[in-house]
């Protein structure tokens, strides 16, 4: 690069460009908000929402801003989507080529939190709707960009809780009536209402999803993230309240849903939070908390049920059929897989031999499905990224100097924790509501968790200035 192109590189940007970017950030910021508002009440409103956020970053890259923001989101959201676009290449060359867009896109909700972070970080070092912190006077390069996106994380996090106070007050309508809203409104042709077979004259809650498990993964990583900040994270006292009495609303709206696993990871994820995220002189305090809540949800006749139903023997045998169809498919692709969300349609075969009706599905496994439908590559993809993921907010923990960062991290490993846990019993890969739940989740921590890092928070030691800037944005 020549003198004279250096210099043009980085010459300021014309007024105009100027507030270009600007009504660009704000679309960004405005889409995370409508992504956030939609998340436990639309599939329709999120994914517009989401798409305006996505369309503002690309646009802001093409007028000249850098906009990635560069995190330990990255890899492992990037090796999973690409070994499920790598599975459908090898498997149409063993002879299973995709069978529709739709399936063949399914991995784009992975990419969510990528998305959501690089929108919520677009204010960072310098941008236009930044500001300073509120009484932190004299604040070092980046410090103002940090605390916008504090800002804008939390404020997205509240926008969520008050909106999910919607379907988890219409949980406890549905548990006693079956009411779907929609097809009360018009918007469905048929109502769905989820029975329970085990439980006649009861509902399981859907919220406006289209059954209760959709329900149960959508609003368990945000509930997650939303009560280790109530529990611990330095905010003012409000928010505090929204974000405690959203989360209870939440947790029982889950156990509304008489998902078991569900449950039982609500369960797994109040324990941790109790003692990872409560501050040290009143972890006993939430543990007994925790444990009595967790004992109070067996008291409910649902629940008690719906567990006492898993030793009648036959219980899981439509799953056990199910298992059955998956290995005779990785016996048959054992290196290729048939492809990523190509399972249902290419097991119709072994579907129509059974004796019964039984709707064609993934594996009720996401690791024995990814197995499946892309053999090794895939399998160890998944892997790789619950892993990474865990591994890179342990470390962001371990490294936050503020109450927040350590909070959101702490809600962002209960929550992969968790659905980690109802990914063995579900397919939650394939369920956009889970995946935009978790990855909204994932984003808000890492917001958070970046923000005390860049910012060093209320309780960070000076830095030097060329260190302040935390995490880098591409």
């Amino acid at each position: 690069m020549s003198h004279g192109q250096a210099a043009l590189a980085m010459a300021p940007p014309s007024p105009g460009l100027r507030t270009l970017q600007r009504a660009l950030e704000l679309v960004a910021v405005l889409g995370v908000l409508a992504h956030a508002l939609f998340l436990p009440i639309s599939m329709a409103g999120m994914q517009i929402g989401l798409a305006f956020a996505a369309g503002a970053l690309v646009a802001l890259r093409l007028c000249g801003r850098r906009v990635w923001a560069r995190s330990a989101l990255d890899l492992p959201c990037l090796l999973l989507v690409g070994a499920a676009v790598a599975s459908l290449a090898l498997g149409a060359l063993a002879g299973s080529p995709p069978v529709g867009w739709h399936e063949a896109t399914l991995w784009r909700s992975i990419l969510s939190p990528v998305v959501l972070l690089s929108a919520l970080e677009v204010t960072r070092n310098g941008a236009g709707l930044d500001g300073s912190i509120p009484g932190g006077g004299g604040a070092r390069p980046g410090e103002e960009g940090a605390g916008a996106a504090n800002r804008l994380a939390l404020l997205a996090l509240g926008v969520w809780a008050a909106a999910s106070l919607l379907p988890s007050v219409l949980a406890w309508v549905q548990y006693w009536s079956g009411l779907d809203p929609l097809f009360a409104l018009g918007l469905r042709r048929e109502p769905v209402r989820a029975v329970v077979p085990v439980f006649p004259g009861r509902y399981a809650a859907v919220g406006f999803f289209r059954w209760y498990q959709r329900l149960a993964h959508n609003l368990l990583p945000p509930l997650c993230v939303a009560a280790a900040l109530a529990a611990r994270g330095g905010m003012g006292s409000r928010l505090r309240l929204l974000l405690g009495g959203a989360s209870l609303a939440a947790a029982a709206a889950i156990v509304l849903t008489l998902s078991r696993m569900a449950w039982a990871s609500l369960v797994m994820a109040a324990l941790l939070l109790a003692v990872f995220a409560a501050p040290a002189r009143l972890r006993r305090w939430a543990v007994a908390l925790a444990v009595a809540g967790s004992v109070a949800m067996t008291l409910h006749p649902g629940v008690r049920v719906r567990l006492e139903n898993l030793a009648q023997p036959g219980i899981n045998h439509d799953r056990e059929d199910i298992w059955k169809i998956c290995r005779a498919v990785v016996e048959q692709y054992p290196l290729t897989g048939v492809g990523f969300g190509n399972l249902p349609r290419r097991t119709a075969a072994y579907y129509d031999r059974l004796s019964y009706p039984l709707p064609r599905a993934w594996c009720h496994n996401s690791f024995f499905t990814a197995r499946a439908e892309g053999g090794p590559l895939l399998f160890a993809a998944l892997v790789a990224f619950w892993a990474l993921l865990l591994r890179g907010f342990w470390r962001w923990r371990r490294s936050g100097r503020d109450d927040l960062a350590q909070a959101a991290s702490t809600g962002a490993l209960a929550a992969l924790l968790a659905m980690l846990a109802n990914s063995l019993a579900h397919d939650i890969l394939y369920s956009s509501e889970a995946m935009y739940g978790l990855g909204f989740a994932l984003a808000v921590a890492a917001a958070l968790a970046r923000g005390g890092q860049a910012s060093g928070g209320r309780a960070a030691a000076p830095r030097p200035a060329a260190s302040t800037s935390g995490a880098r944005t591409a």
